[in-house]
C-alpha cells in the first residue's frame, strides 16, 4: 500500500467518523452542541472575532507551510486526494471546534473556572490531540513536541477568538478550515511518508 492509500484510509476514517453528529442533525437529530454555529443572520460574531480569525487562519498555515517545505511544495496540486483533505478540512474544523471550544470551554465555564484556565485547557487540549499524527511519522518523535507546541498555541488562539466573539463558533470553526484546506491532506502524507522537508 503506498503511502497515499494509507493516508487516505485514515483521512477518510477520520471523516467519517467526526462526520457521524452533522450527519445525525442533517437528518433531523438535533444535537444541542450542534445547534447555532455562528452563521445565521442574527448571530454572527462582532468584527473583531472574524478579523482575529483571518489572521490566525493565515499566519498559521504559512508557519506550517515553512515548517514543514513539504506541505508548500505540494499546494498546486489538484487531485481527488485534495479534494478528500478539503472535505476532511470541512468536517474537522466544525467537529473539532465543537468539541474543543463549545464543549470543553463551555463545560469548565458552568464549572466555575475563569476565562483563563478555560483558554489554557481548552488549548493545551487540542495541542495534545493534535500531536498524535507524530506516531504516524514512522517513529520521528522528534516532531513531537514543536506539534504540541504549535497546536497548543493554535487551540489558545481560537480559544482567544472564542471569547472575542463572544463564545460564538463561527469564527473559530472558519480559520480552522482555512488553515486545514491549506495544509490537509500534505500534513497527513508528510507524517505518513516522513517526508518533512521537500
Amino acid at each position: 500500500m503506498t503511502d497515499r492509500s494509507k493516508t487516505a484510509w485514515v483521512l477518510g476514517g477520520a471523516t467519517l467518523t467526526m462526520f457521524s453528529p452533522l450527519a445525525m442533525v442533517l437528518a433531523g437529530y438535533p444535537i444541542p452542541m450542534f445547534q447555532n454555529l455562528g452563521f445565521a443572520r442574527g448571530t454572527m460574531a462582532p468584527p473583531i472575532a472574524w478579523i482575529l480569525a483571518t489572521i490566525v487562519g493565515i499566519v498559521y498555515a504559512l508557519y506550517t507551510m515553512r515548517a514543514i517545505p513539504f506541505i508548500a511544495s505540494m499546494q498546486r496540486e489538484v487531485s481527488l486526494f485534495k479534494l478528500l483533505g478539503i472535505l476532511s478540512a470541512v468536517v474537522g474544523g466544525i467537529v473539532e471546534e465543537v468539541f474543543f471550544r463549545r464543549w470543553i470551554m463551555d463545560n469548565f465555564m458552568s464549572g466555575g473556572f475563569n476565562p483563563i484556565l478555560q483558554v489554557v485547557i481548552s488549548g493545551v487540549a487540542f495541542g495534545l490531540a493534535h500531536a498524535s499524527w507524530t506516531l504516524l511519522a514512522k517513529r520521528d518523535f522528534k516532531a513531537t513536541l514543536p506539534a504540541i507546541m504549535s497546536t497548543s498555541i493554535l487551540g489558545i488562539s481560537l480559544a482567544i477568538i472564542y471569547l472575542a466573539g463572544g463564545r460564538n463558533l463561527g469564527p473559530c470553526i472558519f480559520a480552522h478550515v482555512l488553515i486545514n484546506i491549506v495544509i490537509e491532506p500534505w500534513l497527513m502524507l508528510s507524517a505518513v511518508s516522513g517526508k518533512w522537508r521537500t
